[in-house]
């Protein structure tokens, strides 16, 4: 069994997730910043004490998703490129799963559609396989 286009779906959905960390990298954490120190010119002291410590935090939290989803882009690239074709990788089927779950919490829906159509084709193809190598 072929494993073409889970394996081409696995590596657009690669694409699209380190897509999405370089826009969350150098475009939204820098226009956060930078709105956010807008926002606190002319303020008062205390406000401007607080809200630079806000600004400052929710960046970390931007910047950390931004490096997660690179990283998870990597790790996707390398579970496309190590997909094999007539057998069953319950690891990967595992990690698909809970991928298509992370994706939904992040509400990525184009990611998510991407991962849950390589997941449900993966496990249609995964019963193929399992009465392919099935003793007459």
């Amino acid at each position: 069994m072929n494993r073409g286009i889970e394996r081409k779906l696995i590596m657009s959905g690669a694409v699209w997730n380190l897509f999405t960390s370089l826009m969350t990298l150098f475009g939204y954490y820098r226009w956060f910043n930078e709105q956010g120190a807008q926002a606190l010119e002319g303020e008062s002291a205390e406000l401007t004490i607080v809200g630079t410590s806000l600004v400052g935090n929710i960046s970390r939290v931007i910047l950390a998703f931004g490096l997660f989803m690179l990283i998870i882009a990597i790790i996707n690239f390398l579970v496309g490129v190590h997909l094999k074709d007539n057998q069953i990788q319950k690891k990967t089927m595992v990690w698909l799963g809970i991928w298509v779950i992370i994706q939904l919490i992040c509400t990525d829906i184009i990611g998510f559609l991407i991962y849950l159509f390589a997941f449900i084709i993966y496990l249609a193809k995964n019963k193929a396989v399992r009465l392919a190598n099935k003793p007459v």
